[in-house]
């Protein structure tokens, strides 16, 4: 059965699994997505010894959804941070997707010693830009009408914006994602508080709208990466993500020398479940040469790597 921390008024719902005494691996999945998103990682970690807790956010899991007053990325860090807390654990690896992976790195920036270590998947928060409709999505009137509640995702969206060229054919693996894409009117209105309460500053907004680029420069911590180097970090991409660029890996590992980035050929923003083999074997292989070189040996990872921007730390 699923815990339910409440805190600060809202319910934060958490699916654990595993030894009680850890070690820990806290997970995080991106925007309006549950555990579903980044189950084979779950599953890995599992196997590799660890004690797995997902976090829903307020609305992408239970009621009340999150307002907007709330809804900074640094607020979600402090709701991740205060729920680990009540669940008892010092210290964690935390594992995030997209949205989730963003706030993972401001929990690493604000407690880096809850972090024992990072695995950031196609994470928000390393660079300035993010997909074009990000733009639409903050603009009031037009984000109501884009970010509604539906029962099931949009074949079009998903293959055009979601996957890469190596599972787009696989009508099966697109249909899987099609029945799993919905959104509760709650989850849609924390999503709405998650943009609108990240956007940048007023007197910004107008020379944004007229140029590509700056979603994220009200949350990023670009700047900051270089401070979280002390944390074994990994970083997992796809070379064909067009939600969140893959030249932020770039941009990390310029920043932080001793962050190990991969880039998968042919992936796109769903990482997690495109390639979940290769995600997989990164993890354990990170996992016994970063996080517990003494525990285990694993074999070397499948090559999916990119040749022009694999980046190995």
């Amino acid at each position: 059965m699923p815990k339910v921390i409440e805190h600060a008024g809202y319910r934060i719902r958490v699916h654990s699994s595993g030894p009680a005494r850890g070690p820990h691996a806290v997970l995080l999945p991106g925007m309006g997505a549950t555990a579903y998103t980044i189950a084979p990682q779950i599953r890995a970690l599992r196997s590799l010894g660890y004690a797995t807790h997902v976090i829903d956010l307020p609305g992408f899991g239970l009621t009340p959804a999150l307002r907007k007053q709330d809804a900074r990325f640094s607020q979600l860090a402090e709701l991740v941070i205060a729920t680990v807390t009540r669940l008892g654990i010092s210290r964690a690896v935390f594992v995030g997707h997209s949205l989730g992976g963003g706030i993972a790195l401001h929990v690493a920036h604000e407690r880096p010693l809850m972090v024992s270590g990072l695995i950031l998947l196609a994470p928000a928060g390393l660079g300035r830009s993010l997909v074009w409709l990000y733009k639409l999505y903050c603009l009031p009137l037009i984000g109501r009408a884009l970010l509604r509640p539906y029962k099931e995702g949009v074949r079009s969206r998903i293959e055009q914006f979601h996957i890469g060229s190596r599972r787009r054919g696989d009508a099966h693996f697109v249909g899987q994602l099609l029945r799993q894409d919905r959104r509760s009117p709650a989850t849609v209105r924390s999503m709405r508080a998650i943009v609108w309460a990240n956007q940048p500053p007023r007197w910004r907004r107008p020379f944004l709208l007229m140029w590509p680029g700056g979603e994220q420069v009200s949350f990023t911590l670009r700047d900051w990466a270089k401070d979280l180097r002390d944390i074994p970090t990994l970083v997992l991409w796809g070379n064909e993500d067009r939600v969140i660029s893959v030249h932020d890996a770039e941009s990390l590992r310029r920043s932080n020398a001793s962050a190990e980035v991969h880039i998968a050929r042919g992936v796109g923003h769903m990482l997690p479940l495109e390639a979940p083999a290769w995600t997989n074997e990164h993890i354990a292989w990170f996992d016994a040469l970063r996080l517990r070189p003494a525990v285990a040996q694993v074999a070397a990872p499948a090559s999916w790597d990119h040749p022009a921007l694999k980046l190995v730390g």
